[in-house]
């Protein structure tokens, strides 16, 4: 099983273009927020990259305590020298996400960068047959975060700060070859569009959408199983972790208010940065062929 790519080169792990410790990707004087950081998530291991990129002062945002007090005493037993915040949140509810915002604001200052990477996905179910209340959850989680980051989060940025939205390839396959994932792939189109909101109403913020590939994790064991399809490939939780880290220096500045994957080739991105620019609408959510020649 394969994927459509934008870049002849499909990457599954990661590589030297993208490594944290290019020093043209340091974020050595940057405060990072990265929510859904709990331990063995793909936030904990964008968290570890960031660090790995000079980041000294990271808040971790999570619903349980102990996962994220994990991933802190990770990263610090790496860099000793690194501030690390836990921030237990609901990112559902409006006053969890403001207390947050709060606290890592006065602990922490402004922030640079905010890798959103927390999302749920209910159990696989037909629209008829699913719970209503879960059902929505899923939107709650995974869609209305944006109002609340917007209110929260947004007046506590620096200038020219980086929000990066991780999203899903369910944004783009059909529901025939995803069934029974209905709430998941509508909320992370809503999300996916919401994002774009965030870019065209805060010019000042540096706005990315990401798929970060397929990684083995619970939310991916729902849809796949153990080990997916026959001849299907996981990806690497560091390709997307360090993807993030080259968004947010100044060779991805061409690419804001666009819908990325993680596994397109960065080197390959670049060299078509002209054809890419005269397109405002590739790698945005729109209508097939539409405004229609």
């Amino acid at each position: 099983m394969s994927f459509p790519s934008f870049t002849k080169i499909y990457h599954h792990k990661s590589y030297p273009s993208i490594d944290p410790s290019r020093s043209e990707l340091s974020v050595k004087e940057k405060t990072v927020i990265v929510s859904g950081a709990g331990d063995g998530s793909i936030g904990a291991t964008v968290a570890m990259s960031f660090a790995r990129a000079g980041a000294r002062k990271l808040a971790l945002m999570g619903r349980t305590e102990q996962s994220l007090q994990t991933t802190k005493d990770n990263i610090v037993q790496a860099f000793p020298d690194a501030q690390i915040l836990v921030a237990t949140t609901d990112i559902s509810k409006a006053e969890s996400v403001g207390t947050a915002a709060h606290h890592i604001r006065a602990s922490l200052g402004a922030w640079d960068v905010f890798a959103h990477c927390a999302a749920v996905a209910p159990d696989p179910v037909n629209i008829a047959g699913a719970d209503e209340d879960d059902w929505w959850h899923t939107f709650e989680i995974n869609a209305r975060f944006s109002s609340h980051f917007a209110k929260h989060f947004l007046p506590k940025c620096r200038p020219n700060a980086t929000y990066i939205g991780t999203n899903a390839a369910a944004c783009h396959i059909a529901a025939s070859r995803m069934p029974k994932s209905s709430a998941y792939s509508a909320s992370k189109i809503a999300a996916a569009k919401l994002d774009e909101y965030l870019a065209h109403e805060n010019p000042q913020l540096r706005v990315f959408t990401l798929h970060p590939g397929v990684v083995k994790s619970k939310m991916s064991r729902r849809f796949l199983g153990d080990d997916g399809p026959p001849g299907f490939v996981f990806d690497d939780a560091e390709l997307s972790a360090n993807f993030m880290v080259w968004l947010v220096s100044s060779e991805a500045e061409y690419l804001r208010g666009r819908y990325l994957w993680c596994n397109w080739d960065v080197e390959e991105l670049i060299a078509r940065k002209a054809e890419i620019e005269a397109n405002p609408f590739l790698f945005t959510l729109t209508l097939g062929g539409w405004p229609f020649q």
